[in-house]
């Protein structure tokens, strides 16, 4: 991993149109490279070079060094040849024009792990990548080998020019068809005097620009003179360095149709894909931005370039798309253009042949779940559990090569991190994680959380109970009479960063922007605490004493608040009527019971006072099974109603705006409030029949792990939002569809490069194994043999072909379902990794639900 900076000052050029245009000067260097090299601390270095006439770059680079040897016998960029310093990464002389000297070079911030670009052993994947980019150069202009000068004429210029597009779109192709993985780069092709710059399809590295024009200034008057010449200067940089105040953009040059459109809030109305596909088209401008700040993220719709010939009489910036809409949703892909998704094999359903397809340990795990005794793949449940298979199939992969000692540093003995809430989706990876390394890696697990008491944050208790499955795993796997995986003595490590609600955060708010919003502010927060990995530490060596201890540990069964757990089966109102009086006139006391209970078990849950509010939107949604059969018992088709006579009655009370965010309640009996018990969680994991921590801990503790492996893109892929479901329960499937197209097609500018930014300032690299080109492959592959089985089987049985609306809902019910009957929280959402779940041994997590990072770890809650 790297962090990058390239500096452009441009004189006599006018500015890029469409670009926001900074009015407040040049940017803070010191600033940019002190985070750069938090970014990179292995090693920094720039490289200053004159590339044309009134064109100077200015190049900085600082890497974290994880893979492949350093670049012994190339010129480093200092010049030295050391070796040492491996980027900004200067190409060797062309063996076509071994006169003319190179000055070409590659600033890289990516990580190959997959495609037809081959690495071969002991090698960088910046030489790969550097080497291939030189060749496309050197084949582009062949016929442009003397170099290029002001003297050139108008064919030379239309010959350049031809060059230029020729090699941009070779590397669309190179880049598209042969790297998978997350990178971003940028590129100075010195023969045909062109920067290319990008990031990968997904975004899943920052990536920004900031744009400034110094405006020509009259000489004294009386003096003979013309006007100075413009000087633009453009950076492209991993991080943000100051200017990130609205007042910095100049106005002018924004332009109509620049300003925050739909869906650029969290509070307001989100775009269409096809209002998406448009802020690209030629009357749009190069790269969206909003007037908050002058820095802007830079798209994941293709590369661009940047021509610094002093005879381009172009725009400055070009723009050159990807040839396949990497936007669409991988699950959504089938529908119009199903060669978008090509399928890397065939997706058998056929259990055993699945099974043969699989590594050892997996088909160890599918005969240990049971699962290999399924009947034969003709009922539903059968197919799911095929899919989930291969699904899991794909991602065990995906972890397999961001966590192998080679892509990692080649020390097997330093620790990975995975960023740690207790949610399913980091459960899933920590297992597979398990699974995969060898017993001298020990794994720690990052937990954060905020507040005075960090100990009830509800992802600290969660944690708890995930950790507690984990040391549950097997640590030794036998196919046959061959072991096939052991791992006793597995080395776990439980990081407990306790983080005050009156800490400083204005550094945060440096890397987050160009995004500002309170959620920005929230979740990066939360990931960067826990990415610095700085606090207390649980180590517990799992074996088979350990797993024993934790298998025979008891807990309460059913839902639990803490937890989000759901029950296995919902309850029916039939069920529970019989637990409510009937009576001719309405019995105050049993008729609120219910709702007296949810507030005492809400407020329980986070040892809150007895007087707190709790959210109506935390009873309408955590606690609608158990008020569900009170509501239809007394004729309540809302809740508000239930809760105005429940006030009236003097039940409850109304709270007032400034006790809590939103519309709350709380109790006013002083006999309820004495039902409320207040327990002091324990500050480590701990045996039901002991009060000591299992293993040691200490309370000083630094993360060694320079990986991190995070979940981001399990719910936007999976269906793993609330709103996915909201949608569904409104609009049907073809709103759930709606949903997940917007979400993913976002994700690089929502999520993806803040959560870079503020993760990578901690020294240590984020992996996204959800985010996997292949993986997500794997998700339309199964998209697509559900619909392709739903309407065989349709057409098969009946005439005529299926339903446009149901076949989507076929295609999407192996990977997320959300129907009353199959799909309850907890169970249908992310229904596909549940199933991975469970094939893995991780018990109640398999029925965890989604909590979000900022309420989970309590960062909402920070005062601001």
């Amino acid at each position: 991993m790297c962090g990058i900076c390239c500096i452009l000052r441009l004189r006599g050029r006018g500015g890029p149109h469409g670009v926001a245009v900074c009015k407040g000067g040049d940017v803070d260097r010191a600033v940019i490279y002190q985070s750069l090299q938090r970014r990179g601390p292995d090693a920094f270095a720039s490289l200053q070079l004159d590339v044309a006439s009134g064109v100077r770059v200015e190049a900085t680079c600082a890497v974290l060094h994880l893979r492949g040897a350093v670049f012994g016998g190339r010129c480093s960029a200092d010049g030295g040849g050391s070796g040492e310093m491996p980027q900004p990464a200067m190409a060797a002389p062309s063996p076509f024009c071994p006169q003319t000297p190179c000055m070409s070079f590659l600033e890289w911030n990516g990580e190959v792990f997959g495609g037809a670009l081959q690495l071969p052993p002991d090698i960088s994947d910046t030489t790969a990548v550097l080497d291939r980019l030189h060749q496309l150069e050197h084949s582009s202009a062949i016929g442009l080998c003397d170099g290029v000068n002001e003297t050139d004429n108008v064919r030379c210029a239309a010959a350049l020019t031809a060059a230029q597009t020729s090699f941009a779109e070779s590397c669309v192709r190179f880049f598209e068809s042969d790297i998978e993985g997350p990178y971003a780069f940028v590129y100075y092709a010195h023969s045909l005097r062109l920067f290319l710059f990008g990031r990968d399809p997904l975004g899943r590295r920052s990536l920004l620009l900031h744009v400034s024009v110094a405006s020509p200034a009259k000489r004294e008057k009386g003096k003979i003179g013309a006007l100075e010449e413009n000087c633009v200067e453009i950076v492209i940089s991993s991080v943000a360095g100051g200017h990130m105040k609205s007042n910095c953009i100049r106005g002018e040059a924004a332009g109509e149709g620049n300003k925050r459109g739909r869906g650029e809030s969290d509070n307001q109305a989100e775009k269409g894909d096809d209002d998406m596909d448009d802020e690209m088209n030629s009357a749009a401008p190069l790269f969206p931005f909003s007037s908050d700040c002058c820095w802007q993220e830079i798209p994941n719709t293709g590369l661009f370039v940047i021509d610094v010939a002093a005879s381009a009489q172009t725009s400055l910036v070009s723009h050159f798309p990807w040839s396949m809409a990497h936007s669409v949703h991988p699950l959504l892909r089938f529908q119009s253009q199903p060669q978008l998704n090509p399928v890397r094999g065939h997706l058998r359903i056929n259990n055993e042949k699945t099974a043969e397809d699989c590594p050892a340990i997996i088909r160890c795990l599918l005969r240990e779940s049971g699962m290999l005794s399924l009947p034969p793949m003709l009922d539903s449940v059968s197919f799911d559990v095929a899919m989930a298979t291969r699904y899991l199939q794909s991602l065990w992969k995906a972890v397999e090569v961001r966590v192998k000692a080679e892509n990692c540093g080649a020390d097997p003995t330093r620790p990975i991190g995975v960023l740690f809430s207790g949610g399913i989706d980091c459960t899933v990876l920590a297992a597979i994680t398990h699974y995969l390394l060898p017993v001298t890696t020990p794994i720690e697990l990052i937990n954060v959380a905020f507040g005075d008491a960090p100990e009830l944050a509800p992802d600290r208790l969660a944690t708890f109970r995930a950790f507690e499955q984990l040391l549950r795993l097997p640590t030794c796997l036998k196919e046959g009479n061959q072991e096939t995986f052991c791992a006793s003595g597995r080395e776990w490590r439980l990081v407990l960063v306790d983080v005050p609600h009156n800490s400083n955060t204005s550094y945060v708010r440096s890397l987050v922007c160009p995004g500002n919003s309170i959620i920005d502010m929230s979740i990066g927060t939360a990931l960067w605490h826990a990415a610095q990995g700085c606090g207390r530490m649980q180590r517990v060596c799992a074996d088979a004493e350990i797993a024993l201890r934790m298998r025979s540990r008891t807990h309460s069964c059913g839902r639990h608040k803490l937890y989000r757990v759901s029950t296995a089966r919902m309850a029916g109102a039939c069920e529970l009527e019989g637990e409510i009086p009937t009576h001719d006139e309405p019995d105050n006391e049993a008729k609120f019971a219910p709702l007296l209970e949810a507030i005492i078990a809400e407020l329980e849950a986070f040892n809150e006072k007895p007087s707190s509010p709790v959210l109506l939107s935390t009873l309408g949604k955590d606690h609608a099974a158990s008020l569900r059969p009170v509501l239809c018992k007394y004729g309540y088709k809302k809740l508000g109603s239930y809760l105005n006579d429940a006030s009236a009655a003097g039940v409850i009370a109304f709270a007032r705006h400034d006790e809590a965010p939103s519309k709350a309640i709380c109790l006013v009996k002083q006999a309820d409030m004495a039902k409320v018990r207040r327990v002091a969680p324990a500050m480590w994991l701990v045996d039901d029949d002991e009060s000591s921590p299992l293993g040691s801990c200490v309370d000083t503790y630094t993360c060694e792990s320079r990986v991190l492996l995070l979940g981001m893109g399990a719910d936007e892929t999976l269906g793993g939002y609330v709103r996915h479901r909201r949608a569904f329960e409104r609009r049907g499937v073809t709103g759930l569809a709606e949903e997940l197209g917007r979400d993913f097609a976002r994700l690089w500018k929502r999520n993806l490069g803040r959560d870079d930014r503020v993760v990578s300032d901690s020294g240590r690299e984020g992996r996204y194994p959800y985010l996997d080109e292949e993986v997500l492959e794997t998700l339309g592959a199964i998209a697509a043999e559900a619909y392709r089985r739903a309407t065989d089987t349709k057409c098969a049985t009946a005439a005529g072909s299926m339903e446009v609306e149901a076949a989507l809902r076929e295609a999407l019910t192996p990977v997320c379902c959300f129907n009353a009957e199959d799909g309850p929280p907890g169970v249908g959402d992310k229904k596909i990794l549940r199933l991975c779940a469970s094939v893995l041994g991780l018990g109640d997590v398999v029925r965890l639900q989604k909590r979000a990072i900022q309420f989970g770890s309590r960062v909402a809650q920070a005062p601001a």
